[in-house]
């Protein structure tokens, strides 16, 4: 029993016993939720702005793209009618061109015969 001497228990159950909370335990949690529900709406803001707003930037980027392409097309478009154009006074040029090698070839041909003609008396 000299053991047990020393540990009284009768104070245990001599004084009443509160329950009391630490206030720095509570002030902690309650500040650690309020920083979490305000990430959360942070959080849940940001996701609707960026998707409200994501459309509307795709959008601006696609009518930027469309332009850049028109203008391509447009420059594009001007040099094939320009290709063309020569392409058809090449052509006209050519056709020109050989009627007069022609009118020449025909013209050699009747001096060739004058020519040889004169020498067949002598």
């Amino acid at each position: 029993m000299g053991l047990f001497s020393r540990f009284s228990t009768r104070q245990l159950t001599a004084t009443r016993f509160h329950l009391t909370s630490d206030r720095r335990v509570r002030n902690a949690i309650v500040v650690l939720l309020v920083i979490g529900v305000l990430g959360a709406i942070g959080a849940a803001t940001v996701h609707y702005f960026e998707a409200r707003l994501a459309p509307a930037i795709r959008v601006a980027e696609l009518e930027e793209e469309n332009r850049q392409l028109r203008a391509e097309a447009d420059s594009v478009r001007m040099e094939l009618e320009m290709e063309r154009a020569t392409r058809a006074e090449l052509k006209r040029q050519v056709t020109q061109l050989n009627e007069q090698v022609s009118q020449l070839n025909h013209q050699l041909g009747f001096f060739n015969s004058q020519a040889n003609g004169a020498r067949k008396p002598n």
